[in-house]
């Protein structure tokens, strides 16, 4: 019996979670109707595609307003809600955080909202008893779409086509999707999802080209004057005793997705 709900069909999430287990609704102008009923699990995963907009209005009406809206809605419904904010609202510390390390964060339209809808959140939890907060740091996978860096590299991989890239020497905290689903399943309270470990970025990038016989020099034109992420190079993960996803995983789990991708 599926009783778990995710808004979000097309998110990456929603590609690893069980059609047996999850209602899978898609997050444009879906309407209450279709999420009423009583649920175990809902999951809002929505908007976050939506991070290239020009202005903030868009960014408030989703991540704001429409998602406090369904959360209101679903709270009573459900025996726990999960919705996503994110990492980047620690992207200006260097070095290890956990939910204990202030906020401290370079301001976009996307951070903003995030951190108005997180506040909220967590500024009432006599009202959001059974509301989960999750920041995920970055997680890729052949769902991503080009606008995202590893949008584009999966494509090339796959097709073979050229690409310019911007600066991706630089170490980030990335984990695959599939980890994120596992991570979900123990939620009771808020989180961080991280994988506890930095991978150089670039690194990482050569050595998926290379597993496919590709050349990465032949296909990849770096253009590295034309982005710096915010312009900082803060390098921030997960805090943890022990790393909590392998390199070795990130390998295994995107060379998997990309061999899928690549038969159709």
């Amino acid at each position: 019996m599926r009783n778990n709900l995710i808004i979000g069909s097309s998110s990456q999430i929603a590609q690893y979670l069980s059609n047996d287990e999850f209602v899978k609704i898609d997050s444009r102008n879906f309407t209450y109707d279709q999420i009423d009923g009583n649920w175990s699990t809902a999951i809002l995963a929505f908007g976050e595609n939506r991070k290239f907009l020009d202005r903030y209005e868009p960014y408030e009406e989703i991540n704001v307003k429409l998602t406090l809206d369904t959360i209101n809605f679903l709270k009573s419904k459900c025996k726990r809600v999960i919705v996503f904010s994110t990492c980047e609202l620690w992207n200006k510390c260097s070095g290890p955080v956990d939910l204990n390390t202030p906020f401290n964060f370079y301001e976009t339209f996307y951070t903003r909202s995030k951190y108005k809808l997180t506040q909220e959140i967590l500024g009432n939890p006599d009202v959001y008893p059974d509301v989960f907060v999750v920041y995920p740091f970055n997680f890729n996978s052949i769902y991503r779409s080009e606008d995202f860096l590893f949008g584009k590299i999966f494509n090339s991989i796959s097709t073979g086509k050229n690409i310019v890239i911007g600066d991706t020497y630089y170490y980030r905290d990335i984990f695959h999707p599939s980890f994120m689903v596992k991570e979900l399943n123990d939620i009771d309270n808020h989180k961080i999802v991280g994988s506890g470990r930095l991978t150089h970025v670039n690194d990482f990038i050569r050595e998926l080209y290379s597993t496919f016989n590709l050349d990465y020099e032949s296909l990849v034109k770096e253009n590295l004057g034309s982005f710096k992420e915010y312009e900082i190079k803060y390098e921030y993960y997960l805090r943890s005793r022990q790393p909590l996803y392998e390199y070795k995983s990130l390998l295994c789990d995107t060379i998997h997705d990309l061999k899928i991708k690549m038969n159709g």
